[in-house]
């Protein structure tokens, strides 16, 4: 229920941003729902291995995907230093 309560704002939020893209509360309430629907779906992943018991295969597999943003984030953060020259491009020419 958790997860679908907000999910269930997202459309609303977005709305809200839309007409109001210049306002920060309108920013911040977007960031806030879209954080709260991740960590609904944090939970729900985590019941479903507390409830999946001895099926080892499934927790595997929820683990495994529960490590990949980290190692999709620390491929990110390397290649930082790519994208540096063309933000100082745009902010000289602009």
């Amino acid at each position: 229920m958790y997860l679908l309560f907000w999910m269930s704002l997202v459309p609303f939020v977005t709305d809200f941003l839309g007409k109001n893209y210049h306002e920060p509360m309108a920013v911040a309430l977007y960031g806030l729902d879209l954080t709260l629907c991740s960590t609904g779906f944090y939970f729900l992943r985590g019941e479903l291995i507390r409830q999946s018991g001895s099926d080892s295969e499934m927790i595997e597999y929820h683990e495994r995907i529960q490590r990949m943003p980290y190692r999709e984030f620390s491929i990110c953060s390397r290649c930082r230093w790519l994208t540096f020259p063309s933000t100082l491009r745009f902010l000289f020419l602009y």
